[in-house]
């Protein structure tokens, strides 16, 4: 593999860094533009073999531009982020870095665009400080100890859900925004306004199915199919189901978690002549139930019409064959999704080939999209920007940004009670068609 200067970075007590600077006149060859054959294909290209190296600088260079500032946010305002991310730096050996630092590697490196970004578009100056979260939650209780974290306003990541709990618990006590780029879980806070959640949560995925289902179909045409240790996830759809005024529950069908046993399932029994029968199955972990499922589903179904809807990780099973996803009118959730064709989406691959010499997977868009509405946020409304989130939406390069206040023990959002945390809601919802997932109109 070519040896390239992914970015420059410094160690702070061997635990923290600071940004300084990319250095590309170490590129081994000049970057040619991505084409076709280059795109994504829904598995990570092999990562380059990275060559860490000191930088002259501490600060990035990112400083005031010619934008007028946001709300009465003072010009020139200096705000200092930091990036908590797991580059796994007590892993390398000689020059190469892990396999396993390659979503930090990605997410920074798209991060260190949109700072570029930002300093053209923005009047606030950020000094961006990164920091290696290390593995193990040991390693990272140091991070947490250092004395320069303190520093920062902001904080974007951790990804780890132990160590994200942790370090919730710490901006909350200082009053810091916590910004979480990865871990979808909705248990991780409470009674902290100031934590923003980016993934959004399986209850986020599975309103946004019951929403279009129920646009389309009668309460009675859905059924919720899953095994019993998955049975806490139904709540999800029925409660939703409510909120649209619905008094008619989903049918339930709950297996045992014996694999083999999506073959003793009844499924005619909810087949409809002239309707079309929804099932929706919240499941992720095994394959094969998933396929059994549709194999079933198939064999019984005859000239009804039926919709099956699934979960995001769906999207990487190998072992369910195209001809079930087409016949069976499968959709599937999605966080984000890309639209290769759009030409926004194509500079940003380009520029981003052109920083590190390596195409741009998931995590490299999350970390531009991330960055860069926060950057936007803290030129509009500075420090304060998380109490306007819930005015404000986001066209992002992977789809939107869309918050809500979330309230847990039974707190209602009337605009006076202080959230447990802020989650971006929007989910994009996506059909087989032609050999791919594609979103549809929600």
């Amino acid at each position: 593999m070519k040896q390239l200067t992914y970015f420059s970075l410094i160690f702070l007590f061997g635990l923290g860094f600071i940004l300084a600077s990319c250095d590309p006149s170490r590129r081994s060859t000049a970057p040619a533009k991505p084409n076709g054959a280059n795109q994504p294909s829904g598995k990570p290209a092999p990562m380059d073999t990275i060559r860490w190296s000191p930088a002259n600088g501490g600060k990035p260079p990112i400083g005031p531009s010619t934008g007028q500032p946001g709300g009465n946010k003072p010009f020139g305002t200096t705000y200092n982020i930091s990036y908590l991310l797991p580059f796994l730096s007590n892993q390398m050996t000689g020059e190469e870095v892990p396999e396993k630092s390659r979503l930090a590697l990605q997410f920074y490196s798209g991060a260190k665009l949109a700072l570029e970004q930002l300093s053209k578009e923005e009047s606030v100056t950020i000094v961006a400080n990164v920091w290696d979260t290390q593995a193990n939650d040991t390693d990272f209780e140091k991070v947490m100890k250092n004395s320069r974290l303190e520093k920062s306003s902001v904080f974007i990541g951790p990804v780890r859900a132990t160590h994200l709990s942790m370090f919730a618990e710490w901006t909350k006590e200082r009053g810091k925004i916590l910004v979480s780029p990865e871990s979808p879980s909705a248990d991780l806070t409470q009674g902290n306004p100031g934590f923003i959640q980016i993934n959004p949560s399986l209850r986020a995925h599975c309103e946004t199915i019951t929403r279009y289902v129920r646009k389309r179909h009668k309460a009675d045409a859905v059924t919720l199919v899953c095994k019993a240790k998955e049975s806490d996830r139904l709540p999800y759809f029925q409660n939703a189901n409510a909120s649209l005024g619905g008094t008619v529950r989903f049918n339930e069908i709950i297996l045992p978690d014996d694999a083999k046993s999506i073959e003793s399932a009844e499924l005619r029994k909810y087949l409809k002549a002239g309707r079309t029968s929804v099932f929706v199955l919240p499941s992720w972990a095994s394959q094969d139930f998933v396929m059994a499922f549709m194999r079933k589903l198939k064999e019984v179904k005859g000239s009804n019409q039926v919709e099956v809807y699934g979960m995001p990780q769906w999207r990487t099973f190998e072992a369910i064959e195209p001809d079930y996803l087409n016949s069976l009118n499968v959709h599937i959730t999605s966080a984000g999704w890309l639209d290769y064709t759009d030409e926004e989406i194509k500079t940003f691959q380009q520029r981003f080939y052109e920083a590190t010499g390596t195409i741009p997977d998931d995590d490299g868009f999350n970390g531009y999209d991330v960055t860069l509405f926060v950057g936007r946020m803290l030129a509009r409304y500075g420090l304060s920007f998380p109490e306007k989130l819930s005015s404000e939406k986001a066209n992002t390069l992977r789809g939107q940004f869309q918050f809500s206040r979330i309230y847990r023990n039974g707190q209602v959002d009337d605009g006076k009670n202080r959230p447990d945390y802020w989650e971006n809601t929007f989910v994009h919802l996506l059909k087989f068609e032609q050999y791919q997932y594609v979103p549809v109109a929600k």
